[in-house]
């Protein structure tokens, strides 16, 4: 016989249509503050699968924990690493009235949109991460929106493949073309005293690939003689300039194409030979580029260099960790997720879903989905203000219509989507506090930030976020009047049912004092939950 209690109800529930075809191979087996599905001779409680979504999705729901129970995490990853469904809308070129459109609300909409409903919440996440480090902004730069969708469509489609093919394709995008000053970048002209535009170069060895130390596989830097070892030196920046001279932006259709095409954000940059450097250089790990090769081919030697170098193994495992399961991660964890990147077992070097895989399923990221399990103070991160935002409102089973402007909320938090304030992004994974932890998020964070946080939450209990966006209470509503069930269901829904004694009675109390009207009783609640330290910060 299959049975189920249910945290929404407080003791029992009714599985219905799908579900109901699945009581036939697993048995429900629930406690006081736990539920569990035995299935298949495997056993994942919520807690377990509730952790695990708020590392890989934009936040858990009751609907997307019974899945992963029923699923199992495996077959999680591996539905979630077929799905390419979320896309931004492409926008015009110009405005109403004549002048470039500079209006990034229905993309920014759109992904808000697709964070909260969409079913690809793995690859959105990942695509997410990727964008902050290979930064584009409209904020200086690229003010045209419609080179956004273009962009993050290349995180999208390179989310789970080789980062070989990212580095390439991000190269060669028009976005970070304009932004980076690679797009109509020549070959020096000595008769005018020019040499090549470095910018590019140079963030694509410091910020997207590399890091400015040698890394060990742990993280650690690599030492000679006490000191930290380079990763290039000064004469590398302007041989990789060379190296990738020669490119324009795309042809515009109806457009005849010129040597330095004029900004055009559709389409692939393509090379120039007239415009390459095609003199020897060397470029990054003391690789030698012949004379006499096209542009195409002095890229795919920078590739081949770039991806040789044992330090962006570590420099970007890490940096993934950090966004999805902790801002500390230990040597070892690092360790283990960057031997994976450097040779996914076929060996294959920069294979991202591999690399993902590993970061999720980790032991470090898997230690606290024992209930039981003393997790340490310095494991986890702060939900950034983008992930506080969808978790809570996927959380609440929110709708967005066609005019919501969550990302109005966003931008107050320190988060402006397609807008970070310098190539750096929004914030620096080097960030540390006082106690000097690891801790990138909080370099956004703020006593003016904290307190928009609480008035965000409590205009989405008790007011408008915007003229479209509703949340559904009706859950928490149907329980209000049993406290402990509605305590139980809130641990449930936002925090991996594993509310701490000291939040118990604080919400308890919260419930208690707010009357007998259960739309009352139910925000009285939610606000303390979701204003708490224990659901801002994600263990």
């Amino acid at each position: 016989m299959c049975i189920r209690s249910a945290p929404l109800f407080g003791r029992k529930c009714v599985l219905s249509g799908v579900q109901l075809k699945l009581t036939c191979l697993a048995v429900f087996v629930c406690g006081a503050t736990f539920c569990q599905v035995v299935a298949l001779g495997q056993t994942m409680t919520d807690h377990a699968a509730a952790r695990f979504l708020d590392q890989a999705t934009w936040g858990p729901t009751p609907a997307a924990i019974q899945q992963l129970q029923q699923m199992g995490i495996h077959a999680w990853l591996a539905s979630q690493f077929a799905l390419n469904t979320s896309d931004l809308p492409d926008q015009p070129i110009l405005a109403a009235d004549g002048t470039p459109n500079k209006n990034l609300a229905p993309v920014e909409r759109a992904f808000f949109a697709n964070a909260i409903t969409g079913r690809d919440q793995l690859r959105q996440r990942v695509a997410f991460v990727l964008s902050q480090i290979w930064v584009v902004s409209q904020q200086s730069g690229v003010p045209y929106a419609y080179a956004f969708p273009p962009y993050w469509r290349i995180f999208r489609d390179h989310a789970f493949g080789n980062y070989r093919d990212l580095i390439k394709a991000m190269t060669l995008s028009p976005a970070m073309g304009r932004y980076l000053n690679m797009a109509n970048n020549n070959k020096a002209k000595a008769a005018k005293d020019t040499a090549p535009n470095e910018n590019y170069a140079r963030e694509l060895m410091q910020l997207f690939t590399l890091g400015l130390t040698q890394l060990n596989p742990d993280g650690s830097a690599v030492m000679q003689n006490g000191q930290p070892v380079a990763t290039f030196g000064g004469s590398v920046v302007p041989n990789m300039a060379k190296a990738l001279t020669g490119w324009t932006y795309p042809t515009a259709p109806d457009a005849e194409p010129k040597a330095n095409n004029p900004p055009y954000f559709f389409g692939q940059m393509f090379a120039v030979e007239a415009r390459h450097d095609s003199t020897a250089k060397t470029v990054v790990g003391n690789v030698a580029i012949p004379g006499g090769r096209t542009a195409e081919q002095d890229l795919e030697s920078v590739l081949d260099a770039l991806m040789a170098q044992p330090t962006m193994a570590p420099f970007v495992s890490k940096q993934l960790i950090q966004h999805l399961v902790t801002s500390n991660p230990s040597p070892q964890y690092i360790e283990r997720v960057s031997n994976v990147f450097t040779d996914d077992g076929t060996g294959v070097r920069g294979n991202l879903q591999a690399a993902i895989t590993a970061i999720l399923t980790d032991p470090e990221a898997r230690a606290g989905d024992d209930p039981h399990a003393v997790v340490s103070a310095s494991f986890g991160h702060m939900r950034e203000p983008i992930l506080f935002l969808t978790s809570m409102l996927r959380g609440l089973d929110a709708t967005l219509g066609p005019h919501s402007a969550i990302y109005t909320s966003a931008a107050l938090l320190g988060e402006s989507l397609f807008r970070p304030p310098s190539v750096f992004s929004y914030f620096s994974p080097q960030y540390r506090i006082a106690s000097n932890l690891l801790a990138p998020e909080f370099q956004i964070y703020s006593t003016q930030t904290a307190t928009d946080r609480a008035n965000i939450v409590n205009l989405a209990l008790y007011g408008h976020l915007d003229n479209s966006t509703t949340v559904n209470l009706a859950p928490f509503e149907a329980i209000a009047n049993d406290a402990p069930g509605l305590v139980n269901y809130l641990s449930y829904a936002f925090l991996h049912h594993a509310m701490s004694g000291a939040l118990e009675q604080a919400v308890t109390d919260a419930i208690n004092g707010a009357g007998s009207a259960a739309a009352a009783r139910a925000r009285a609640a939610l606000y303390v939950v979701l204003t708490s330290g224990e659901y801002q910060i994600i263990r």
